[in-house]
Order: C-alpha cells, then structure tokens, then sequence
C-alpha cells in the first residue's frame, strides 16, 4: 500500500520538482504585459536611441495636448477632451498673468513708476518684461496647440 501525501505536501513537492535536464534549452525570464500609453505619441518618447557613433541619446520629452489613440473608446475621448479642455484655460490664465506682468514691467523700464525711476530700476523692469514675453508666446502657443486637441 503506498502512504498518501497530505495535500499541502503534494503541491509543493511537485511545484519543487525541477524540469528534465536538456543542455540545449535554456529558460528565458518572464516577459512582462505590454502597457497601455495614453497617447500613440509616447512610443517615440523617452527611448534611448543609438546614433552614428553608437552614443546613446535621450529625445526631449515636451508637453503636447493629450491624443486619441487608436483603439481609445469614446470614454477615452471623452476625458482627453476633458483634458485638453483644462490645460487650454490653465495655459490661457497663465499667459494673461505674463502678458499683465509684461505691460507692468514695460512701465518700469520707461520711468512712469513712482519709487522705481532708477537706471537699474529701469534696466530690471526692461529684462523683467522679455521674460515676460517669452513665457506669453510660450503659454499663447502650448493653449493654441491644447485647444486644437479639444
């Protein structure tokens, strides 16, 4: 009569089991489950590429509206146009606030604010004010390509 193993011992005597030994094969790790990316743009995003020289490089990874993918329901539509809808009133507000901070900082660099008529003063409020058109464009053009997303 052969002795019956408690069923705790039975499943991990045969999970302990090892394979037949084969010389030629060689177990290759788990894979992972592909993910599902937002948008059918971040696949060239982020990657390390070679270049001529064997160099890896990094491309820049800047802000874009959120796209549909391929296979995106109409839920997934739904939010994105939910999403580009807010980064268009978020970019927007932003560059009211830089153009109202530009015109601010024009007015120092002519002179026409009392207590900061100083040559400094003036060269502060001259630099203050490109800076301030600078991120304008910037947030003109990042609510532009948000609101073409909608």
């Amino acid at each position: 009569m052969r002795a019956r193993l408690a069923p705790q011992q039975a499943s991990t005597s045969s999970a302990l089991r090892a394979p037949p030994s084969n010389p030629l094969f060689t177990p290759s790790p788990p894979s992972l489950p592909p993910t599902r990316s937002s948008s059918h743009t971040s696949n060239f995003i982020n990657h390390k590429h070679l270049s001529q020289n064997n160099q890896p490089t990094t491309s820049i990874n800047m802000s874009a509206p959120n796209a549909n993918g391929p296979n995106e329901g109409i839920v997934g539509q739904a939010v994105n146009s939910a999403k580009n809808a807010a980064n268009y009133v978020s970019e927007t507000i932003q560059g009211s606030s830089a153009t109202a901070s530009k015109e601010a900082n024009k007015e120092q660099a002519k002179g026409n604010v009392p207590g900061s008529d100083s040559l400094s003063d003036r060269a502060s409020g001259a630099l203050d004010a490109a800076g301030d058109k600078i991120d304008e464009k910037k947030h003109e053009g990042s609510a532009k390509a948000n609101k073409e997303g909608i």
